[in-house]
């Protein structure tokens, strides 16, 4: 099907879409180049494939144009009519961001274990933050901002426990974030997001 869901804000837009189509009808829709299909066809896993390609016709319809996709050599998607996008899947879901200031975005599908992996990207202080009344919500929160705010990090060292913190979520769904690494320290605003099951978290570096 075509895209569900697009949104603009100030900072950025991102786009949302659903797999539901055969791998015959997204390269029918792609009209894939010569060496679009070798790098699809370099994907072994089918469910990869279709992830990439529908990335591809995300970025086609954000552009109103065929746009190329490639990446750096640290795995970063660049492409030339936007200045940074990043892309995130999860199950059938694919989602795009495009803007002018650098950007992460992360959509998850609820974990049943989410609770069993927190010790893994949970630091202590965000422990103590944690609301637990929702707590599974929180957590996820915190999962998908960590997860937005690596992808913005060009290869620079990263514990997601040591790393990252996050802040507490407001009521607005919206918190900030913080990467420290050395004397390196970068802040982002958080925009947080529930689409069903899916928690979708977009990084944006403050300037």
């Amino acid at each position: 099907m075509p895209l569900i869901k697009t949104r603009k804000r100030k900072n950025y837009t991102y786009a949302l879409w659903k797999i539901e189509e055969s791998m015959a009808e997204l390269l029918r829709q792609l009209q894939a180049t010569k060496q679009e299909l070798v790098e699809i066809q370099n994907l072994k896993n089918i469910k990869r494939r279709k992830q990439n390609i529908s990335a591809r016709l995300i970025l086609n319809c954000l552009s109103n144009k065929k746009e190329i996709l490639y990446y750096s050599k640290y795995g970063q998607p660049l492409c030339k009519s936007f200045k940074y996008i990043s892309i995130s899947h999860s199950n059938e879901y694919c989602i795009l961001i495009i803007s002018e200031d650098k950007i992460g975005i992360d959509i998850q599908y609820q974990r049943h274990n989410i609770t069993q992996l927190s010790t893994k990207f949970l630091n202590t202080s965000e422990q103590l933050r944690i609301n637990q009344t929702n707590s599974i919500n929180e957590l996820h929160f915190i999962w998908s901002a960590k997860e937005a705010i690596y992808k913005t990090l060009d290869n620079q060292p990263c514990s997601f426990k040591h790393n990252i913190d996050i802040s507490a979520i407001g009521v607005n769904m919206k918190t900030t974030g913080c990467y420290k690494y050395n004397n390196n320290e970068i802040k982002y605003d958080l925009d947080c997001e529930i689409m069903e099951n899916y928690f979708i978290v977009i990084a944006n570096e403050k300037l």
